[in-house]
């Protein structure tokens, strides 16, 4: 890119605008979301798998688990791993096929779940009053553009470069499913 016009940035100078909103900004994002998670030595990713084991009535297999995440078996199964280290969930084995292990929470579990939760939702409205509404959704909205290109450039989103999530469809689904609602 070139510069036409004194509004336009040189390539040089947007590269250098993007490497400093990564070091304030979406690094800042993901320490602000995981500071509740810290306190209980599990990061957001194994607190998002307590939630998604506290939706379900019976318990979560690694499948259903990592499918619900959008990342592999064994993404799920190192948090998995870290859940059970800290006695916040506990296996438990279908009586009619001792192949499949369902995961549930514990007391513990529950109540750091619920801890977490009510903290997460706080930090959340923190951040929405900050930036407001519409801000935040245009934020939100510019994200999932740049995560649809990625997919459009083939890549599976900006989530395949580091391994994390196989399935962008999954937010893609969401963010359609949310603007159709608009």
């Amino acid at each position: 890119m070139t510069e036409t016009t004194n509004d336009t940035l040189t390539e040089a100078q947007l590269k250098q605008e993007f490497d400093d909103l990564y070091m304030h900004i979406f690094k800042y994002i993901g320490d602000f979301v995981s500071i509740p998670t810290q306190k209980y030595n599990l990061t957001f990713e194994a607190y998002m798998v307590m939630e998604n084991v506290a939706r379900s009535k019976n318990g979560q297999t690694l499948v259903e688990l990592a499918k619900l995440e959008g990342v592999s078996k064994s993404a799920i199964a190192r948090q998995v791993n870290v859940l059970l280290k800290e006695n916040y969930v506990m296996q438990k084995v279908d009586p009619n096929d001792r192949r499949v292990k369902y995961i549930t929470l514990t007391a513990a579990g529950s109540r750091v779940q619920r801890n977490l939760a009510q903290a997460t939702d706080e930090r959340f409205h923190r951040w929405l009053g900050f930036f407001g509404r519409d801000e935040a959704e245009h934020f939100i909205d510019v994200l999932h553009k740049a995560n649809e290109n990625a997919i459009a450039a083939g890549f599976v989103g900006f989530d395949s470069l580091h391994d994390k999530r196989r399935n962008s469809n999954r937010h893609s689904e969401k963010h359609t499913n949310r603007m159709g609602n608009l």
